[in-house]
């Protein structure tokens, strides 16, 4: 019967040794980890795979002897991620702030020296409408006199009136205006205070 057996084919011989051993290491491979994690019902499991829906509530890995090897935190809610980045916005801010401030004394001290300026003008503003509405009460008194002596008012009060009038009126504009600012800039300041209190108290965990 031997002289009907084919020869071996030496080639095809090293190739299946060679692949044996790499069988083998790929299956002693995939074995070699372990996954534990929750499932939906809070209990541990352990596999060598994890369920899509259970990985982001984080897992274990394990070796073969059941020693962990690796922790995989819980993938983080929306708002743990709002929470990061509103802390990541604070830091900048309160950043950039440290280039200007040395504390909340050195704002509150800008913050005063600028509202006093504010002051200063708005104080005058005032004081000009109230002139100016002083002129035009003695304008219209002393048109109402002219009528009541049946006289026709002359065309120069008339004129004063209507200047006055527009004078009044772009004064209180002008007043709304710097009265919006100091409110604008009070509040910024105390915005920049809470930033820097805030920056402060988060600067330790970065």
């Amino acid at each position: 019967m031997s002289k009907f057996r084919k020869p071996i084919n030496n080639r095809a011989l090293r190739a299946a040794i060679i692949c044996i051993p790499l069988l083998f290491s790929s299956v002693t491979h995939a074995e070699a980890y372990l996954y534990r994690y929750l499932n939906d019902k809070g209990v541990k499991e352990i596999g060598h795979a994890i369920p899509p829906e259970y990985a982001q509530n984080g897992y274990e890995v394990l070796n073969r002897q059941g020693q962990v090897i690796k922790v995989v935190e819980p993938a983080p809610t929306n708002e743990e991620i709002a929470i990061k980045e509103e802390q990541r916005l604070a830091q900048e801010q309160y950043a950039i702030l440290k280039r200007r401030y040395s504390s909340t004394a050195d704002i509150e001290s800008a913050k005063r020296r600028k509202l006093a300026n504010l002051e200063t003008n708005i104080a005058i503003l005032r004081g000009n409408i109230n002139s100016v509405q002083s002129t035009i009460d003695g304008l219209m008194t002393k048109a109402a006199n002219i009528e009541r002596q049946g006289r026709q008012i002359p065309a120069n009060i008339l004129q004063e009136l209507t200047d006055a009038k527009a004078e009044l009126t772009v004064a209180q504009e002008m007043l709304d205006i710097r009265l919006n600012e100091y409110k604008e800039i009070s509040e910024k300041f105390d915005k920049d205070v809470a930033a820097f209190i805030k920056g402060a108290e988060l600067e330790p965990q970065q």
